[in-house]
């Protein structure tokens, strides 16, 4: 079978990026995997911001510096400096050059910084705002609101920042500027709420919350503004209830509100999802659910706790007292009848 593992290039950073900047090089470098190299960065990424690699770097379109112990990204803003200072041009050509080309690296769009030990953000982050579409910080330290530096990238399409200690979302003029977003990642934080307007992101299309401590979701996330939206991951917060407005988001294929305190599925739910594939609701409050909810999906199986009267989508109950209950009546029938 083919090797599966993409191995490590064993040069050194230097070497890397001379050979990336030689005259006679035989390929542009789109592509930067520097993971897992903490003795060469020293905690910091100033090892890439020296004017003699900027060549190198200037077609760079991924960057990924997973797990190298950084610790600050100060220095960050260099990849988005003027790269007019590394080479001589005349002032008619300055005044006519592009100002997307005349940077560093103009064309970086996804960065990678998973795994560091990176408490707080570097303000110079915002200023890769032009080209930046995907930014991983997943498993980091970042701690408190949000920071302020990745709301000003508005051309954000994914945000990875799980596992880290984030507690509050900025709504208006926060996370309502990042209007290309289409995959909101933040599990396993400590935020207690997310704002309403998370619903003015009409192109998302994964939203994923899981393992916060959040006691509701606001009306309209989801919902009818979000057309694209397929999944929505919820599950190990503290929800009593879904938002009505989750009935008007007919995209979704997929709801994981698993290990909540729901007490109630929203009525109209059944009817209007129509694309929905797989909804878990088990490990939670659940007494009884509405007569069009049994009509499609069906009574829960007492073994799996799971229905499946549709079969093009599977929705599980299990661990709720609707089951719970039935299958403890079930058990005392049978003890019944075996001392009859």
């Amino acid at each position: 079978p083919p090797n599966m593992f993409v191995k490590k290039d064993e040069r050194k950073i230097p070497q890397i990026l001379s050979e990336a900047s030689a005259q006679d090089r035989k390929e542009n470098l789109t592509e930067l995997r520097l993971a897992r190299r903490p003795a060469e960065f020293n905690g910091s990424i100033s090892i890439l911001c020296q004017p003699h690699y900027a060549n190198a770097l200037h077609d760079l379109i991924s960057l990924s510096l997973y797990d190298c112990q950084i610790s600050t990204l100060t220095g960050i803003g260099y990849l988005a400096s003027s790269s007019s200072c590394n080479t001589t041009t005349t002032e008619e050509e300055d005044e006519n050059a592009d100002i997307h080309e005349d940077v560093c690296c103009p064309h970086l769009k996804e960065l990678n910084f998973g795994r560091n030990p990176l408490s707080v953000l570097s303000p110079e982050l915002s200023l890769l705002s032009n080209s930046l579409t995907s930014l991983w910080l997943d498993d980091c330290e970042i701690t408190g609101p949000l920071p302020e530096c990745v709301y000003d990238l508005e051309n954000l399409e994914i945000l990875r920042i799980s596992n880290n200690k984030i507690t509050t979302l900025k709504g208006r003029h926060g996370i309502d500027k990042l209007q290309n977003m289409k995959v909101l990642c933040l599990d396993g934080n400590m935020i207690e709420e997310v704002p309403a307007e998370l619903a003015t992101l009409t192109h998302l299309e994964s939203l994923l919350l899981r393992k916060n401590k959040l006691s509701a979701l606001p009306e309209g996330v989801p919902g009818i503004n979000h057309p694209n939206l397929t999944l929505l991951h919820v599950s190990s917060n503290n929800l009593r209830s879904l938002p009505s407005s989750i009935s008007e988001c007919g995209s979704l294929t997929a709801i994981y509100a698993n290990a909540n305190k729901i007490t109630v599925v929203p009525a109209d739910m059944a009817l209007r999802l129509t694309r929905l594939e797989s909804c878990n609701l088990c490990n939670n409050q659940i007494e009884s659910v509405g007569v069009e909810f049994l009509e499609r999906f069906g009574e829960p199986d007492l073994k799996s706790g799971k229905c499946e009267k549709d079969s093009a989508c599977t929705v599980n109950l299990d661990q709720n007292p609707m089951v719970e209950k039935r299958r403890e009546l079930l058990s005392q029938d049978d003890a019944t009848m075996d001392t009859s």
